[in-house]
């Protein structure tokens, strides 16, 4: 949603688990700005919009900042 932003409140420290490209599984400790990357990126693949992590209320009242843009039709 190009134009708008908001805060979201992420974990600092993630442990993630994946399988690397030999198939053998992995454990990675991730603090900061890459624990936040991790939790945006397994957001996505999930198939969750940053948006919905939103409360109700913050939610609509970026949409709305999104439509006075001209942004959706």
């Amino acid at each position: 949603m190009p134009g708008v932003t908001e805060d979201l409140e992420r974990h600092a420290r993630v442990r993630v688990s994946y399988q690397d490209l030999e198939g053998t599984e992995q454990i990675e400790d991730a603090n900061g700005l890459l624990a936040v990357c991790h939790q945006h990126e397994i957001d996505q693949l999930d198939g969750i919009f940053w948006i919905q992590k939103l409360s109700r209320l913050k939610r609509e009242r970026l949409i709305k900042r999104y439509e006075k843009l001209g942004r959706v039709p």
